[in-house]
């Protein structure tokens, strides 16, 4: 729970009155310069505090760090924070349930907004309006879902989907340092530039006629993705920490029910009138979402702890721009970029593939340099020390990378092997949509009823790891002998999705939870760049396993199935063509390669789930690595 800032000075005799709590903590990148002060008085180690917490040293380190300041409180007092663990985090294990729930009275009762930092009614305003940007983002990212095959074989793309689906993935994992960039030009004009880039990339996408074409058109659209970071960010700077899990919950069910109407209606469209379509429609929702936003969507001013933050928010246009780290930006989107080469190409040389690797490197060098040394780094790498920002980050990156799997290469084997259209896999994308919204929301009720996370995300995101294990078991294709059901079509993928849903909500929460305020959006942006290469890695690895294998399983069996009287030259037309249009196999193909090519398709997504069920066991080790600590209840501050 949240204590106001003005009321946070602890003397002496009041913390004779209350008692000592053990149970305080300060945070690992506190910029209260007073408690590292007091920690080397007393254990005569001010180095203590600059100890990398991600090696075991640093553990180590950091459980003793917390058991010094629980004495050194008792030596002098030291401010606290208000919202996550602005000043000082409490460990949730150790807390004491009795004193507990009379801090959140006295809180709440002193808060004349209930702990929101806006009245209600202007709270249901400005969330509303973040809730439309959600549901713009989710749509227009599940559309393509149940388009790809359709998309990739009227283009004649097959071979391709990795660059149609990873360009998306590129340019929302360019702009999740929108984080920093909205403390510098505000929240509302970096929404609208980011709705104004995606309405461009969706008529660029209804009008394309060529590969690159489209992968142009989904790059912009793909700018969708600063509206979900930045919903975030606002959602946090309004909401306290411990009811924060429901309205994420909130934010996540119009994500589920955008990513519905992407996913059935844009399948619903597809199948009746053309892929085009899907794409023209959204076209009006991304202006009706610019103009509600102009006129909707009015935020209070911030006053940081920062007085420099304070200065760069009133300055002028011209000004702000010098606080914007191009160097940080321009070395991102170059390592990015050739990350998506790296791993979405097929080279025809060794050589080939280290010069890439080679320009990759030195471009990811150049940007931890940047955002280590310059002043206002777009990405404070600093953060990632706390070893609870780095267990989100990368259990964010990890579950990403296999949920991604998924949703791409689970409607590919509906498509192919179990040969449905487009429109009914939309449909049973549908309880996937629904149960990983439920699950969303209610591990934001669980997290403020209990105010704990720990337990229950491992147990949350093992029971995921099962549901994989169990879709490698219906799926498994060689021979055909285990086909899925039609009840176990609509399942298969709604225990991996839950457990995803749910560790968004619990690991947002644990991000905000372990840094002072004014790094809530710059963490916030690191979860979403994790998040965002997590599912371009998870795709471009995806697509080279399931692409490698199909062709490598397609040459084999229909060499093998081929009649005597078909030539090799016509063989290797037909593999061509399954190849690149998967559509093909009922449509055109010769019946002696129809098996061969069904068979060919579920091994290689087969695969795929193989590479996403041991990826989900690295998103639970990453998770373990998380610390629990109190969830306040109030985001009161100092004005």
């Amino acid at each position: 729970m949240m204590i106001a800032e003005d009321d946070l000075s602890i003397t002496d005799s009041e913390s004779a009155v209350s008692g000592s709590d053990d149970n305080e903590v300060q945070p690992f990148l506190s910029n209260d310069s007073r408690f590292e002060s007091q920690v080397a008085n007393a254990q005569g180690s001010a180095e203590l505090t600059k100890v990398t917490s991600t090696s075991l040293a640093g553990i180590v380190a950091e459980d003793v760090l917390d058991t010094v300041s629980r004495h050194s409180r008792k030596d002098g007092a030291f401010s606290a924070g208000g919202y996550g663990s602005i000043a000082h985090r409490i460990s949730s294990r150790a807390s004491d349930e009795l004193g507990e729930a009379s801090n959140l009275s006295q809180d709440e009762t002193q808060d004349a907004n209930g702990g929101y930092l806006v009245p209600k009614a202007q709270l249901t305003v400005i969330l509303g309006s973040v809730f439309s940007l959600i549901f713009l983002a989710a749509l227009d990212s599940t559309i393509l879902s149940t388009l790809v095959a359709d998309i990739a074989s009227d283009l004649d793309a097959i071979p391709y989907i990795s660059w149609i689906t990873t360009a998306y993935l590129l340019s929302t994992s360019i702009v999740q340092p929108m984080g920093r960039l909205s403390d510098i030009f505000g929240r509302k004009p970096m929404l609208q530039g980011c709705i104004l880039v995606f309405t461009v990339g969706c008529l660029q996408c209804a009008t394309a006629k060529t590969t690159t074409s489209f992968v142009i058109g989904r790059f912009l659209s793909g700018f969708a993705g600063g509206l979900n970071t930045l919903g975030t960010i606002i959602m946090s700077d309004l909401i306290p920490l411990r009811k924060r899990g429901v309205f994420q919950g909130l934010g996540n069910t119009f994500y589920a029910l955008g990513s519905a109407v992407g996913g059935t209606v844009g399948g619903w469209i597809a199948h009746r009138f053309g892929w085009r379509l899907a794409f023209w429609f959204q076209v009006p929702i991304g202006v009706s979402c610019f103009a509600l936003i102009a006129y909707s969507l009015h935020l209070p001013k911030l006053v940081k702890s920062n007085p420099e933050a304070n200065v760069i928010a009133q300055s002028s246009l011209a000004e702000k721009f010098t606080h914007v780290d191009v160097s940080g930006i321009v070395s991102l989107s170059l390592m990015l970029s050739l990350f998506i080469v790296l791993t979405s190409f097929t080279f025809e040389s060794a050589f080939s593939v280290a010069i890439v690797a080679v320009l990759f490197l030195a471009s990811l060098t150049a940007f931890i340099h940047f955002e280590t040394t310059v002043k206002e780094p777009i990405v404070p790498i600093r953060l990632l020390k706390d070893r609870s920002v780095l267990g989100s980050s990368l259990s964010n990156w990890f579950g990403t990378m296999y949920i991604y799997v998924i949703l791409y290469y689970y409607p590919i084997y509906l498509s192919t092997v179990s040969g449905l259209n487009s429109e009914e896999i939309g449909w049973r994308m549908v309880p996937m949509i629904v149960m990983g919204s439920i699950a969303s929301v209610g591990s934001g009720f669980y997290m403020k009823w209990t105010g704990k996370y720990w337990n229950f995300s491992m147990i949350v995101n093992a029971i995921g790891s099962l549901g994989l294990v169990w879709l490698l078991a219906r799926t498994y294709p060689f021979g055909l002998k285990t086909k899925p059901t039609t009840i176990e079509q609509y399942l298969l993928n709604v225990i991996p999705e839950m457990s995803y849903s749910s560790l968004l909500t619990v690991t947002l929460l644990a991000l905000i939870a372990a840094v002072p305020l004014d790094f809530q959006s710059s963490v916030t942006s690191i979860q979403y760049a994790f998040r965002g290469i997590g599912s371009v890695l998870g795709t471009s690895l995806g697509s080279q396993i399931f692409t490698l294998v199909l062709s490598h399983q397609m040459v084999a069996k229909l060499t093998l199935s081929k009649p005597s009287d078909v030539s090799e030259r016509q063989l290797a037309k037909v593999i061509n063509r399954a190849l690149h249009n998967s559509q093909y196999i009922r449509s055109g193909a010769p019946q002696w390669g129809v098996n061969a090519m069904i068979e060919s398709y579920g091994i290689g997504c087969w695969y795929s789930y193989v590479f996403a069920t041991s990826v989900s066991v690295l998103c639970l080790v990453s998770v373990a690595m998380i610390k629990e600590y109190k969830l306040y209840s109030t985001v009161k501050r100092t004005n």
